[in-house]
């Protein structure tokens, strides 16, 4: 199956030339509290994210009993299907779309009962394309994220997608560590994925400030993913360590549009706004001193001063040999109207 370069998620395009897709993770962060839920609902809406996120999960069909001391961590962050319809109703009312992350099958039927717009599937879903298959089987956009993978992993991934009947798919590169160290980041492999996969690509960051994913953006993101969080210093939890919260998320938000906007078209010409600079910035060809009507131009009878206004330098063929039609005076510019046609 062919994966296509452009998909909508929402009213919202998906792929190069468009506008950066942000979303707001706001995970476990939430931990089973309703009313914090609705706060990160409301942050994620204020700074302008295109969408909200969480994650669903039954403790049980998630992890096995042997890890009994993540079962009983991540018990009380979990939330009832009525809570995830209220949290989507509340996006549905701020205007952002809400999305969630089922981490087991038992999810997989809230996701299609709320009629999330896309489907998330998180980096701990390597190496397990028969749920890969069952999430692109819903008929919804996917969005992969590839934290852990080697290149055979990402073709394993693709590969399920599209057996499972996805043709709008996107990857982000990610890396799983909370926080990531900078020199760790690694976002070259957004070029590499990219060459290998045609869909959109993008990237989730698990750093503790917002250079990496601004960086990102620069380097053609066409989606990005931060995790967002309200309470600090919170015990047996890490995503806060890599959040950004009320304090800073809508300027990050704001300068994950300001880099964007900054990217432009892939050809090498003038800015609009430099038409006045290339009248003071650049040189033309002027007399080097007074000469009158008749003189036959030498090359160093000429130089190359500001402003732009003339003949530029690198036409100075066009004068050499050429009689003046008219007296110049010293600084001021040659035209071709004022030298005979031939030398």
């Amino acid at each position: 199956m062919k994966f296509l370069p452009h998909f909508q998620i929402g009213q919202h395009l998906i792929g190069e030339g468009a506008s950066p897709f942000v979303i707001a993770e706001a995970g476990v962060s939430h931990f089973g509290d309703m009313d914090l839920a609705l706060q990160l609902v409301d942050l994620a809406s204020k700074a302008g994210a295109n969408a909200f996120k969480t994650q669903f999960f039954d403790v049980e069909a998630l992890i096995a009993k042997r890890a009994i001391e993540w079962q009983n961590r991540l018990r009380p962050r979990n939330l009832t299907l009525k809570q995830a319809r209220d949290l989507k109703d509340e996006c549905d009312r701020k205007g952002i779309l809400f999305m969630s992350t089922a981490h087991d099958e038992t999810r997989i039927p809230w996701l299609v009962e709320l009629d999330v717009p896309a489907i998330k599937v998180g980096s701990g879903e390597r190496n397990n394309p028969l749920f890969l298959k069952k999430l692109a089987s819903l008929g919804k956009p996917m969005i992969v994220s590839t934290g852990m993978y080697r290149e055979p992993d990402v073709h394993e991934a693709i590969s399920a997608c599209a057996e499972g009947g996805c043709h709008e798919l996107a990857l982000l590169h990610c890396i799983t560590s909370y926080p990531t160290p900078p020199e760790q980041v690694n976002l070259a492999a957004m070029d590499r994925l990219r060459k290998i996969f045609p869909g959109p690509v993008g990237y989730s960051d698990h750093t503790e400030d917002g250079i990496a994913i601004l960086a990102a953006v620069a380097r053609g993101a066409s989606l990005v993913e931060k995790h967002i969080t309200i309470l600090r210093e919170v015990p047996n939890a890490h995503d806060w360590k890599v959040s950004a919260g009320p304090e800073n998320f809508a300027a990050l938000v704001a300068d994950i549009r300001k880099v964007a906007s900054m990217i432009g078209p892939e050809r090498k010409e003038p800015a609009v706004c430099e038409s006045e600079g290339q009248k003071w910035a650049l040189k033309s060809l002027v007399a080097a001193r007074d000469f009158p009507a008749g003189h036959q131009l030498l090359e160093a009878d000429v130089l190359a001063k500001r402003p732009g206004e003339g003949i530029p330098p690198n036409q100075l063929d066009r004068l050499l040999g050429r009689r003046l039609l008219r007296p110049l005076m010293k600084d001021e510019p040659v035209f071709l109207h004022d030298i005979v046609d031939e030398a």
